[in-house]
Formats: C-alpha cells, sequence, structure tokens
C-alpha cells in the first residue's frame, strides 16, 4: 500500500510564468452561496500510484518568475507543462497562486471602435495571410523577424521601490498598430512590461507596452505598444490546413539570443493539452525550443504564424528531445478576440479548482490539488487531495472528460461532482490508505 506522499510527482515550469509550460487551468467556479448537501460516505480501499511519463515544459524565465504547474494531457499521456520564456535556463519554483490572487499589472481594457471578430476579420491593420509565395528559410526570416519582439516582465522588488527584471518572453505583431500576442505565463505578476522591437525605425527600441488581457487557461496574452511609426506586422495564417511532415520554423529570444531562427518539421497534429479545464490544439513540432522562446511565432514556409510557441517536453535523464509544442493559431484567434474586445474571455464557466490527473490499478481521476479561495467552490465541502471521478453522474478521467460534460453549460449552472476522499488506515506495523466516496453539488461561476 501507498500513502498520500505517492501522489504523482511535478515538474515545474521553467518559463516566466504559465509560461510555466504548464498551468493547470480551474475547471470553473463553485456555486453561489448554498448550502452543500451532506457528502454521501462510501469507503473504497486501494493504493494511489501514478505512474510519471514526462514532463512539458513551458519554456522560459530567468530567476524570479514563479513556474506554474500544468498537468497536460497530450493523446493519452500526462505532460507536466511549463513555459518557454526567459533567459538563463534556472528552474522555477511553482506559482501556486490562483489567476484571481495573481498580483501584478491587470489589463487595461478599452473597448475597441469596431469589435473584433472571434476570427480577427474586424480588426484593422492585419497583413493578409500569404498563399501563393513559398520561402526558403533564409528569405522567410528577412520578411518576418521584425515582428518577432521581446518582452521583459518587471516586478516590484520586495525589499525597496525599484522594479526589478524577472523573465524574458517573446511576442509576434501581428497588427501594423501594435497588438502583439504572447503566452500568458510570460506576462503573469508583472508591475512593468516592455517590448523590445528591432525594425527599420529603430535599432531594438524599448518601449513600455499596455497589457490589453491574458488568460491562464489558454496560456495567451495581448499587448499594445505604440509609436508614430507602423510596425510591421505578419500574417496569421490557417493552422487548419497543416500537414505533417510539412517544413516549419520557430523565431524567438532563447536564452536572450534576440530573434533566433529553428527549423523543422511538424511532427504531430492534434496534441491536445488540458490547461485548468480548457483543451487546446496544439502542433508539435521537432524545431528547436528552448527558454525564452514562449510567446513566439511557429511559421509555415509563408511566412504566416500557425502557433504560438509555449512548450516543450523533457525527461529528468535527457532521453526525450526535439519535442516542442505551439498553440494552434485558429484556436487562439478567438481568444485573442476576446482579450482585444473584452480583456478576458467571456462566457466560460470555471469551476475554480487546479487538478491533475491521476492513475492506478484500481482508481483513475482527477486529484485536486488547489482550490480558488475566492471562489464559490471554496465554501462546498471539497478538499485538496479529493480525486473526482465522476461529474453528474458520468464518469470522468480527465479534463476533457469535464469539459464535454459542461460543454452548453453557463455560469450559475450546478453540477455534481462525486470524489474519492483519501484516508490512512493504521494497521497496526504501518498505515495504508482507503477512500471514502463523497458527493457535492458545485455551481459554475463565470471566468474572469
Amino acid at each position: 500500500m501507498y500513502d498520500n506522499n505517492n501522489y504523482p510527482q511535478q515538474y515545474y515550469s521553467t518559463d516566466p510564468n504559465f509560461g510555466q509550460g504548464g498551468q493547470y487551468e480551474p475547471y470553473g467556479n463553485n456555486g453561489g452561496g448554498q448550502s452543500p448537501k451532506p457528502p454521501k460516505k462510501k469507503r473504497v480501499s486501494g493504493a494511489l500510484v501514478t505512474g510519471l511519463l514526462i514532463a512539458a515544459i513551458a519554456v522560459g524565465g530567468i530567476s524570479g518568475f514563479g513556474g506554474s504547474y500544468l498537468a497536460n494531457r497530450m493523446n493519452g499521456s500526462i505532460v507536466e507543462g511549463s513555459g518557454t520564456s526567459g533567459g538563463e535556463d534556472k528552474p522555477q519554483q511553482p506559482d501556486r497562486t490562483d489567476s484571481s490572487e495573481a498580483n501584478g499589472t491587470e489589463p487595461s481594457y478599452t473597448a475597441p471602435e469596431n469589435p473584433v471578430e472571434d476570427d480577427l476579420s474586424g480588426l484593422s491593420n492585419m497583413a493578409a495571410m500569404n498563399t501563393s509565395t513559398k520561402y526558403d528559410y533564409e528569405e522567410l526570416y528577412k520578411r518576418v523577424n521584425e515582428s518577432i519582439v521581446v518582452i521583459t516582465n518587471y516586478v516590484q522588488n520586495e525589499y525597496s521601490s525599484e522594479l526589478t527584471a524577472a523573465g524574458v518572453g517573446s511576442g509576434v505583431i501581428f497588427t501594423t498598430d501594435g497588438y502583439i500576442v504572447t503566452n500568458e505565463h510570460v506576462v503573469r505578476g508583472a508591475s512593468k512590461l516592455t517590448v523590445k522591437v528591432g525594425d527599420k525605425y529603430s535599432g531594438e527600441e524599448e518601449v513600455e507596452a499596455v497589457l490589453k488581457g491574458k488568460d491562464q487557461a489558454t496560456d495567451l496574452a495581448v499587448l499594445k505598444i505604440e509609436r508614430a511609426q507602423p510596425f510591421t506586422a505578419v500574417p496569421l495564417g490557417n493552422s487548419d490546413t497543416l500537414n505533417i511532415g510539412q517544413q516549419v520554423c520557430a523565431i524567438g529570444n532563447p536564452a536572450g539570443l534576440s530573434k533566433t531562427l529553428t527549423g523543422g518539421y511538424i511532427s504531430g497534429l492534434n496534441r491536445f493539452t488540458s490547461e485548468k479545464g480548457y483543451v487546446l490544439s496544439s502542433i508539435q513540432t521537432d524545431a528547436a525550443i528552448n527558454p525564452g522562446n514562449s510567446g513566439g511565432g511557429l511559421f509555415d514556409m509563408y511566412g504566416n504564424v500557425i502557433g504560438i510557441v509555449n512548450s516543450k517536453i523533457v525527461a529528468s535523464d535527457s532521453s526525450i528531445e526535439n519535442l516542442g509544442f505551439a498553440i494552434t493559431i485558429n484556436d487562439a484567434k478567438p481568444i485573442i478576440s476576446d482579450l482585444i474586445n473584452y480583456g478576458f474571455v467571456k462566457g466560460r464557466p470555471v469551476l475554480g479548482i487546479t487538478t491533475k490527473q491521476v492513475s492506478d490499478y484500481n482508481i483513475t481521476g482527477l486529484l485536486v490539488v488547489e482550490i480558488d479561495k475566492n471562489a464559490p467552490v471554496a465554501q462546498s465541502e471539497l478538499k485538496v487531495e479529493d480525486i473526482i471521478v465522476g461529474v453528474n453522474g458520468e464518469t470522468v478521467t480527465a479534463v476533457e472528460d469535464v469539459q464535454e460534460l459542461t460543454k452548453g453549460m453557463k455560469a450559475g449552472d450546478k453540477i455534481t461532482v462525486k470524489v474519492l476522499r483519501p484516508v490512512k488506515v493504521n494497521t497496526g506495523f504501518f498505515s495504508q490508505t482507503s477512500y471514502e466516496e463523497h458527493e457535492f453539488e458545485i455551481t459554475l461561476t463565470e471566468n474572469h
């Protein structure tokens, strides 16, 4: 038998924040102030043993960024994520702060003059997607490198009023008036954000950026910079038309080396990652991805951005190489749209918990590792270390299951969660773990 100390090991992101390559996304928030139903109890014996498979790290971050951890599920494999921002590749401590509690710059929201559609069609000053002229790496780099920027995250010094550079990541300018897409973990916790632009109008000019919106669930954020001259914008492509074996390149700022290009191929598609209950499709590539690449672009050979780089998979014994991932641009577009329109992703119901997928001989489910104290779920009887095994009478084993069962629901709707709660039993010589079965009613709330 195993006790609770045998819960799955956690790998932390090396990028600035989410970048943390991986973060858990809260499923949602619990209900609004009603007393929870008395839990149903049933004892189940069994050992909690989880096999550690691989760790996905969000590439990035010099010391100072708290790396959040993320349990990703990629086609059946548990992948713990980390980000890709940063300069020095120093391991980060986990950021246990929920998005509602995070310190730092809050989005500066101003409603756009014309609402932006999910496909970004209402956004002016974008570059047209190129479908006719294919480039080699040299020509592609010449055409797009001015759109890749260095983002520096400054945090308040604990012992003085000064700001300290805590991490460095990448970003992509996608409009000539200065909209930039990057990873949420790159900007998380920042008191100030700067963007270094290198183009025909400036030699590595550094300007302060305004955070327009961020979404921890999808690890995406939008910044805005301004100046008198137009910026060079790269076209956003169509990730639905990609094929395995297609040639691509990543451009970012690994280890502080600005605008570094690495080439490779699409190694896999539809590598679904689950962050805080929100499922995203990712592109797998063998192009080299390193700390500092977080938020940079993955390009097709026509110079279109087809993905936003955010993580890689590593193994503790260095036996895994060249497994990098980028959020597909078609999944990113509606998120970018909401971040511009509202400053956050509108209408997404969340539960308010962080979970980790676990499995042993007897139990498969979602281990609760954190509960947002500001969410209604904190008033329920759900506890950290509970294992969620059912929602609304249906068995759940992965984040995707919960998302599927809550699809179409809205804030205020209630779900019934079945959990197994570990209880140590002393046998005289050693302790073993058994499980009590409970059911709770939890109310969903809107993500902010």
